[in-house]
């Protein structure tokens, strides 16, 4: 259980790490009227993790070995436990 806790931690860190990235990026040149770039910023990370994990959730139904770049190829499982039955 706390095996695919972590796990479910890594593939939903991971995305968030590479939309991070994309959005320190969207800072570099862009200039738009009336936003900070810290608005930019946060913008372009939510956008860019969103992205990232659609496509490549998207891409790891039909090429399963593409989990790697949510951290880890194996999904993570749950079931219902005795108490919440």
């Amino acid at each position: 259980m706390f095996h695919e806790w972590i796990l479910s931690l890594v593939r939903t860190v991971v995305p968030k790490a590479v939309g991070g990235v994309l959005g320190w990026l969207a800072l570099h040149g862009i200039v738009i009227e009336g936003l900070t770039e810290g608005q930019i910023s946060l913008g372009a990370t939510v956008l860019g993790a969103a992205v990232y994990y659609a496509v490549v959730r998207a891409l790891e139904l039909k090429y399963p070995v593409l989990g790697v770049l949510l951290g880890s190829t194996k999904q993570p499982s749950y079931s219902k436990s005795k108490a919440g039955a």
